[in-house]
C-alpha cells in the first residue's frame, strides 16, 4: 500500500497559525515545506495570524551621544503599534545589538557621566532586565546577541573590545566576553585575533545556524560558535565587490555587486552550503535599480530590503516591483537593525531567580 500524498498547502495553512519558533522546527519536514515557508506570502500570513510585527529599528546620533531611535514597519500602511524603547529607564540609551528573529534588544544606558547599565529588553511587551556590567571596562567595538530558547528564556551576549596596551605588529587582538543568561554572569573567552592587514567591521552580526557572523575588511567571514564559544574564519565568494552579509532561508548569505559584460549591474546572492562547510552556492542575481541602493536584508526568499542615503525600499525579486517604505527626514546616517517580534511576554526574571537560588544564603 502506497503512503498517502502529503498536501503541502494544507500543511502550510496549519503552520501559518503557529508561532515563528514552531514554524522553524516544522521546516525540517521536507524541502518544499522549508522553501515555501520562507516566501513572503506565507510570512505575511503568519505575521497577521500570530499578531507579529516585522521591520527595522533605525538609530542615529543626535549629537553629544544622544541617540534617537524609531521603528520602521515593513508594511507602509501599518502603524508602529507602539514599538519603541521609550519605556526604558531615563538616560542616554543606545541599541548595541538585536536578535532579528525574536525581537530582543541589548541596550546600553548612560545614566550619568561614565556610569552605564546594560539592559536586555523586548520592546513589543515593554519588558526589560538590567544585567551586570562586563568585567572589562575598555571601549567596546561590537556586540552580538542571540536568543537560544524562548521557554525557558535563554540568551547569550558577546562583547568585543580592543586589547589595551602596545599594538602587535602582526595581529589585531580583541578581548572577548560572553554573558550567559543561565548563569547571569560574564566570562572571558579566547580573544579574537586577526591579521594586522585585516580588521573587524563593527556591525550587528548575522545570526544563522547557531553562529554569529561578522564581515572583515579583507572580505572574510568572522564566525563565532554560540555552543563551543570558539572562533573560525572563511572567505566570501571570490566574485564581485562590496560584500554584505544577510540571512537567507535560515542560512548565512552574502550579496556582492558586479557588472555584466553588457553593462548591467546586479547583486549576486550566495548562500553557505551548510553550517559545517565553508563553500558557497549561488542562489540568484538581483537586478540593481539605479537608485544608489545597497542590500540591507532579505526578509523572505523573494523580497530584498534596499537602503539608499535617504530611503528604504522593499524589492520583489520575482515581479521586480519596488515599494518605498521609509523616507529619512534627518540629514544623518542611520544604523538599521532588522527586527521581528510577537507580542507574547517572556519570563526574563527566571534566569535571575535561578541564579540567586543557587547561591549560598549568606551571599544573596
Amino acid at each position: 500500500m502506497s503512503s498517502p500524498v502529503i498536501n503541502q498547502d494544507m500543511i502550510l495553512e496549519i503552520l501559518s497559525r503557529f508561532p515563528a519558533s514552531d514554524v522553524g522546527k516544522s521546516r525540517l519536514l521536507n524541502k518544499e515545506c522549508n522553501k515555501r515557508s520562507y516566501e513572503s506570502w506565507f510570512l505575511n500570513l503568519n505575521h497577521d495570524r500570530t499578531n507579529s510585527i516585522s521591520g527595522y529599528f533605525a538609530q542615529y546620533n543626535g549629537g553629544e551621544y544622544n541617540y534617537h531611535t524609531r521603528f520602521i514597519h515593513e508594511k507602509t500602511v501599518s502603524e508602529n503599534n507602539g514599538v519603541s524603547i521609550d519605556f526604558l529607564p531615563p538616560g542616554k540609551v543606545k541599541i548595541e545589538a538585536c536578535d532579528a528573529s525574536h525581537g530582543i534588544l541589548l541596550c546600553v544606558n548612560e545614566t550619568r557621566p561614565s556610569v552605564t547599565e546594560y539592559i536586555v529588553c523586548k520592546p513589543t511587551t515593554k519588558q526589560y532586565q538590567i544585567i551586570p556590567n562586563p568585567t572589562m571596562q575598555t571601549f567596546a567595538v561590537s556586540f552580538g546577541l542571540a536568543v537560544n530558547r524562548l521557554n525557558p528564556f535563554r540568551y547569550k551576549i558577546l562583547r568585543l573590545c580592543r586589547l589595551p596596551g602596545i599594538l602587535n605588529r602582526s595581529h589585531r587582538t580583541f578581548v572577548s566576553e560572553v554573558f550567559d543568561s543561565y548563569s547571569f554572569t560574564w566570562k572571558r573567552i579566547n580573544n579574537l585575533r586577526l591579521p594586522r592587514k585585516d580588521g573587524l567591521i563593527p556591525s550587528n552580526p548575522v545570526h544563522a545556524s547557531r553562529f554569529l557572523h561578522w564581515l572583515s575588511r579583507d572580505d572574510n567571514v568572522i564566525r563565532f560558535c554560540l555552543k563551543t564559544e570558539t572562533w573560525s574564519f572563511f572567505k566570501t565568494p571570490n566574485f564581485g565587490v562590496s560584500p554584505t552579509l544577510v540571512r537567507y532561508e535560515g542560512k548565512l548569505g552574502v550579496s556582492r555587486w558586479w557588472m555584466t559584460g553588457s553593462g548591467e549591474e546586479l547583486n549576486r546572492l550566495w548562500v553557505l552550503k551548510s553550517s559545517f562547510e565553508k563553500s558557497w552556492v549561488k542562489v540568484k542575481d538581483i537586478k540593481r535599480m539605479g537608485i544608489g541602493e545597497n542590500v540591507l536584508w532579505t526578509p523572505s526568499n523573494d523580497m530584498v530590503t534596499l537602503s539608499s542615503w535617504d530611503r528604504l525600499w522593499l524589492y520583489n525579486v520575482n515581479t521586480q516591483k519596488l515599494n518605498m517604505i521609509h523616507v529619512k527626514k534627518e540629514s544623518t546616517n542611520y544604523v538599521l537593525l532588522p527586527f521581528r517580534s510577537d507580542y507574547e511576554r517572556v519570563d526574563m526574571d527566571e534566569s535571575r531567580e535561578l541564579q540567586l537560588s543557587q547561591r549560598p544564603i549568606g551571599s544573596r
